[in-house]
């Protein structure tokens, strides 16, 4: 479906206006933090699937220096035909998206969020991981650990989500927002700062990767609807980033 120009130039601007949000105007009792109404988890549970425990006693397994890493830095977007490690992917996770304190409406981890609401979840289809059956993944924030959520996914069907990026990747990586999170406390200056929060989780992957020879691309012109479809989300929870992963040639 095409837009008309008139509909093209507003949404520029309503989009705009959300990258400059006036916290000035923001009245907190205006929130349903403010109203009282009870707080949004920031953990998300699965009634159900396989949990696989990753490694937590990880040593550094880096190969270079954080300088090293960040002036090194680059997407990539040819893989080598190789699997990935336990140890790697614990690594890489452990990195983007783990949690090291959390209680009723808070989460606070290894990157920055608004307010320590934590709107993300990690998503993964694992392609190519060794003692992995290979499906889709949810990253479980309170243990660390990875629930297997879908063993019936095809790669034709991850390829597909993402625009026919897959490539040769070992992982894909799929961030899912859950806006009410940020907006129980922030109403209309969240959305920001859920952009700043996505943006913040892929550069950490970038630069763990990088750390341990592996090789990023970020993915933004993904398929909304058949990536939220694959991750059976939608509404009040859906895909706002995606990533591929795979070993450097």
């Amino acid at each position: 479906m095409k837009y008309k120009n008139d509909d093209i130039k507003e949404m520029n601007r309503v989009y705009r206006e959300s990258l400059r949000p006036n916290w000035q105007e923001l009245e907190m009792k205006q929130t349903d933090k403010g109203k009282g109404l009870p707080k949004p988890t920031c953990i998300k549970e699965y009634a159900g699937g396989e949990i696989i425990e990753l490694k937590k006693d990880l040593a550094d397994i880096s190969c270079k220096t954080l300088y090293e890493v960040i002036m090194s830095r680059r997407s990539v977007r040819k893989y080598q035909d190789f699997p990935m490690t336990k140890a790697e992917l614990s690594y890489l996770c452990n990195a983007t998206s783990s949690i090291k304190k959390f209680g009723p409406g808070y989460a606070m981890g290894v990157i920055p969020t608004g307010g320590a609401t934590n709107t993300l979840e990690t998503y993964l289809f694992l392609n190519k991981v060794e003692g992995f059956k290979r499906g889709l993944y949810h990253y479980m924030k309170d243990t660390g650990n990875l629930r297997l959520i879908r063993e019936d996914v095809s790669t034709d069907m991850v390829n597909n989500s993402i625009s026919g990026q897959l490539r040769n990747a070992a992982v894909i990586y799929y961030w899912t927002t859950t806006p009410y999170r940020s907006e129980y406390k922030y109403q209309f200056v969240s959305h920001k700062m859920i952009g700043m929060e996505a943006g913040h989780t892929c550069q950490n992957l970038y630069l763990s990767a990088e750390a341990i020879d592996f090789g990023v691309v970020a993915i933004a012109a993904y398929n909304q609807k058949l990536a939220d479809e694959l991750l059976q989300v939608g509404g009040n929870e859906f895909v706002v980033y995606v990533a591929a992963v795979g070993k450097k040639i």
